[in-house]
């Protein structure tokens, strides 16, 4: 017997696979295959709808929490807990990056998946369409008396002529046509709406595709701002300048066009008629555009009718009155300025002035009544929106005004202010209570201007034709098939013809007798015998069992 030694050294086999390794798994194979796998879980349009279905839930909830960019103020009482659900809610939301859902990974990384799963589904199919146009044939039927709709034609021609008018008829129609392939019987077969059917359907998904960049894009490099301008100042677009701005994340600073606009003069008129209830009949104002080379021109800017000035696209919005308000405290002028006054309802206006006082601030809460006859009978305020007899109104209010901080200068914060008094007067006017002297100087108005860039606008525009363009046909284009068998007779040839539709069986219905009565026209002493007219919306013949 012979001893064998398991302690021996085992050679080497070339043909025999060493082992992947200790897990027993190749890692480059395993990452190779989970790769593949990836790539066709997103090849697939399912994929894209899920993760399409996932960006539209990011999004709602970006229309509920506030966003970082957009109110940062907001935002940090929510994590503070000032405002909001709570600091433990806050958290939550920060660790799932929902105060900034666009510029979260999670966000960014659907995204990138949603662009490769769309490119991977629209690549292969315009591919397969390509190919399908170039290279696609009818198929032959071996079963003419099968399908819906079969007629017969008897013509003198011989089997030659007869094939070659039917030729002609169906390619002026349009129908592509199987060559012949020498098998007998003589069989054409022609098909017709695939390639426009498909077509169709790709264009239509591209156009989402074309869509999704362009909103993307948008929203990296798109501006939009708005802006109230009293009529006779000068305003600079510039990033400091907006009242609200919602600047795209890669929109910076120094992409601003930094041009001026002066409004000259603002139109506004309304038909005076009770029966109209002051509907507005005129709505523009006059603009100068000064660029920061020195260059100007003047235009009008209407309700429908923005003003583009070096690709920022300018919407006359909103107006309202400005009057010019002086606050004088203990014998100082304390402030001068314009107050933009925005529509309160009944036809008034309402705004804020807000004067440093010696101690404490002066705040006043003021109320504009275009048209109030007699400035002691409130039943003389009409609330008409022309300014025919002017009145100002106001509440004064002492305190600490936290002018030191950014606010909104339109809005004045009472809640620790305490009412000192109140006060009117007309244009021209002044009004005193204690140490506080208010003067309504003039009354002018400003106008409310939006400010936005959109670069990606034709590419949307682009996208939504392709949608058109794809929808129609896809709506109305359908496939059919034609099988046509020449039989020669003693008299001539005896062309049997067969129809079959995928999609709109009424409009084939129609276009097959059509089809058959042009080859009838082509071919000479042609009799018609329908073999088969079925209805499309007929049942198929039932057979009746004998007994």
């Amino acid at each position: 017997m012979t001893r064998t030694d398991s302690a021996a050294p085992i050679e080497a086999n070339p043909t025999v696979p060493r082992p992947p390794g200790p897990g027993g798994a190749d890692p480059l194979a395993v990452i190779g295959e989970l790769a593949l796998f990836a790539w066709g879980w997103l090849r697939r349009m399912r994929s894209a709808l899920y993760l399409l279905a996932c960006l539209a839930v990011l999004t709602l909830a970006a229309t509920i929490v506030p966003q970082q960019p957009n109110v940062a103020a907001t935002v940090a009482a929510w994590r503070a807990g000032a405002e909001g659900p709570g600091t433990a809610v806050a958290r939550a939301l920060d660790a799932m990056g929902l105060f900034d859902v666009y510029g979260s990974p999670l966000f960014l990384v659907l995204l990138v998946l949603l662009f490769t799963s769309l490119t991977g589904c629209l690549i292969p199919r315009y591919r397969a369409w390509w190919r399908l146009v170039r290279r696609s044939q009818p198929p032959r039927t071996n079963n003419l008396a099968g399908h819906d709709h079969l007629a017969r034609i008897t013509t003198s021609l011989d089997t030659g002529r007869s094939e070659q008018a039917v030729n002609q008829v169906l390619t002026r129609r349009r129908w592509r046509l199987r060559p012949q392939d020498g098998r007998a019987p003589r069989q054409l077969a022609a098909e017709r709406g695939l390639a426009l059917r498909e077509g169709a359907s790709l264009l239509f998904h591209t156009s989402f595709y074309v869509l999704l960049v362009g909103i993307l894009v948008g929203q990296l490099l798109g501006f939009q701002g708005q802006v109230g301008i009293v009529e006779g100042e000068r305003w600079a677009e510039t990033g400091i300048g907006y009242w609200s701005a919602r600047p795209g994340r890669w929109f910076q600073d120094q992409d601003h066009r930094g041009f001026l606009i002066d409004v000259d003069q603002f139109h506004v008129d309304w038909y005076r008629d009770p029966a109209l209830g002051g509907t507005p009949r005129l709505f523009s104002t006059d603009v100068t555009i000064t660029r920061p080379d020195g260059t100007a021109f003047s235009d009008t800017i209407g309700g429908n009718d923005p003003l583009v000035v070096d690709g920022m696209k300018i919407h006359l919005l909103d107006w309202g009155y400005a009057p010019r308000v002086q606050i004088e405290v203990a014998g100082t002028l304390a402030w001068d300025g314009f107050v933009t006054m925005s529509p309160a309802g009944r036809g008034f206006f309402q705004g804020a002035a807000k004067a440093p006082g010696p101690d404490p601030d002066v705040g006043l809460q003021l109320t504009l009544i275009p048209t109030a006859s007699d400035a002691a009978d409130p039943s003389t305020w009409t609330g008409a929106p022309w300014a025919d007899a002017p009145l100002l109104t106001w509440l004064t209010y002492r305190g600490d005004l936290g002018l030191d901080v950014s606010q909104n200068v339109n809005v004045l914060d009472r809640t620790d202010l305490v009412e000192q008094g109140a006060g009117l007067a007309r244009v021209g006017g002044e009004f005193t209570d204690g140490d506080v002297t208010v003067r309504f100087v003039e009354l002018r108005r400003w106008v409310g201007l939006q400010v936005s860039h959109r670069p990606t606008a034709p590419l949307l525009l682009a996208g939504g034709l392709l949608l058109l363009l794809g929808l129609v046909p896809a709506l109305y284009a359908f496939r059919r098939r034609v099988w046509i068998e020449f039989e020669g007779t003693d008299a001539g040839t005896a062309i049997t013809i067969a129809g079959r539709t995928f999609q709109r069986p009424h409009a084939f219905h129609l276009e097959f007798d059509a089809l058959v009565s042009a080859l009838a026209e082509q071919l000479p002493e042609a009799g018609i015998q329908r073999l088969t007219a079925r209805p499309p919306d007929a049942q198929p013949p039932q057979k009746v069992p004998t007994p």
